[in-house]
């Protein structure tokens, strides 16, 4: 978006959100997660708000950890002792998070932190504000390879039809959530993989949270440490124990595991 110096610092709508924790979980992520950095604290700063960066290195095998140690500058580094999945790393960050809102975002950088300025809109009227792919105005910068595509299509289908949760993407990778919606939903979550977005979305609904999907403009690489086929067993696996779960209020009763700030 361009912004710089004090005009940013004053006219950014970010500052309608008044602090902002950007969590982002890596996994193999060495090639991307310094750049990642580099694009979301530049932008936190430039606008001038309240701000934290937490980087959840899943076990991660590869330099990512090192790489976000090396690098300082207040970011702060969760490391998993052993590997979980996104949705406990998501989970694992969220907690330790301070801030009035609280985003994820992936560490490839597929959906830019710059989008906080089009979710600003939303800062009065919803407690969860998601990214989405699949709305009329979206834009998919980089076309993706033809077997992400069908299962980008497919997946979400599937999913509204096994557990409605009232919106047309659920699994991409920016979510943003009001402090008070941390609180509600990240203790009850138990999926730690890529199903973890849905589970998220189906407590909303039954909490009565306030949820806005919003297009974005979507650029992500080829490279993904998700094997798409494996993966997708998986999750609808998930998704419909999650739903169960839901449907019957066993999914309100806090399971425990991770825990807060401490952690």
């Amino acid at each position: 978006s361009g912004f710089s110096g004090e005009a940013s610092r004053v006219s950014s709508p970010v500052h309608r959100f008044g602090s902002v924790s950007v969590v982002i979980p890596a996994y193999r992520a060495e090639e991307c997660i310094a750049r990642t950095l580099d694009l979301v604290q530049g932008f936190l700063e430039s606008t001038g708000v309240d701000h934290e960066v937490i980087v959840v290195s899943d076990a991660s095998p590869d330099r990512t950890a090192d790489i976000v140690t090396a690098r300082g500058r207040g970011v702060r580094l969760l490391a998993n002792a052993t590997n979980h999945g996104k949705g406990y790393s998501v989970k694992r960050g969220m907690l330790a998070s301070t801030k009035a809102w609280a985003v994820f975002t992936d560490a490839d950088n597929s959906t830019s932190i710059e989008h906080l300025e089009r979710f600003a809109a939303h800062a009065d009227s919803a407690d969860m504000v998601i990214a989405s792919r699949l709305l009329p105005d979206s834009n998919i910068v980089t076309p993706r390879p033809f077997s992400r595509r069908v299962m980008g299509r497919v997946f979400p289908t599937i999913v509204n039809a096994l557990a409605p949760t009232g919106v047309a993407d659920t699994q991409c990778g920016f979510k943003l959530f009001r402090r008070s919606a941390v609180e509600a939903l990240f203790p009850l979550q138990r999926i730690e993989g890529f199903a973890f977005d849905v589970e998220l979305l189906l407590l909303a609904r039954r909490l009565g949270l306030r949820v806005a999907e919003v297009p974005i403009d979507w650029d992500n690489p080829e490279s993904t440490t998700i094997r798409a086929s494996v993966e997708s067993l998986r999750m609808l696996r998930d998704v419909v124990k999650a739903a169960a779960r839901v449907q019957t209020g066993a999914a309100l009763r806090a399971p425990g595991g991770v825990s807060g700030p401490g952690r």
